[in-house]
């Protein structure tokens, strides 16, 4: 912990701010707002950045609820408008709304730190669904082809027997 801490140290975006007689270790982020940075954010922009780079892609409604000790949103809605706002940025895109999984009421939101978002991935996930709901199908065809057929041979069994 203390090399990572340290490394963030070396690159300028953590600060120590721990004071002479301070029995433990205070550091504060550089991520944005600072002096010399060019990422300018608020605390609700803030508050949704630091929630999806600490839990990954999230819906609206679990960003409003996970975010309320780092800022406070009215309802879903103003969680979305800031999302958008993200998302479409003047500077570069922050946010991505990722495609709306089958069976979900919402899309999630994802952030862009790492690099473009592979949607791709998502997409596959809903056709391995299809593919899924499609065996299924087939395995339902198949055991009543069996159920039929072991119907027929204990007719024929008690016909032999009986």
């Amino acid at each position: 912990m203390q090399d990572t801490v340290e490394g963030l140290i070396a690159r300028r975006l953590v600060s120590d701010e721990s004071s002479f007689n301070s029995r433990t270790s205070k550091y504060q982020h550089r991520f944005c707002n600072t002096e010399f940075g060019d990422l300018k954010l608020n605390q609700q922009e803030l508050g949704l950045i630091c929630c999806l780079l600490l839990r990954g892609a999230q819906t609206p409604g679990e960003l409003r609820t996970r975010t309320n000790r780092l800022c406070t949103f009215t309802d879903v809605k103003e969680t979305e408008a800031v999302l958008e706002r993200l998302a479409n940025r003047d500077s570069g895109a922050l946010v991505v709304k990722l495609p709306r999984e089958p069976g979900k009421r919402e899309s999630r939101y994802h952030h862009l730190f790492c690099g473009e978002v592979d949607m791709a991935a998502f997409a596959t996930s809903s056709d391995n669904e299809a593919n899924a709901s499609s065996q299924y199908a087939e395995l339902e065809q198949e055991v009543a082809a069996l159920r039929e057929e072991v119907a027929e041979l204990r007719a024929l069994i008690e016909r032999h027997l009986g």
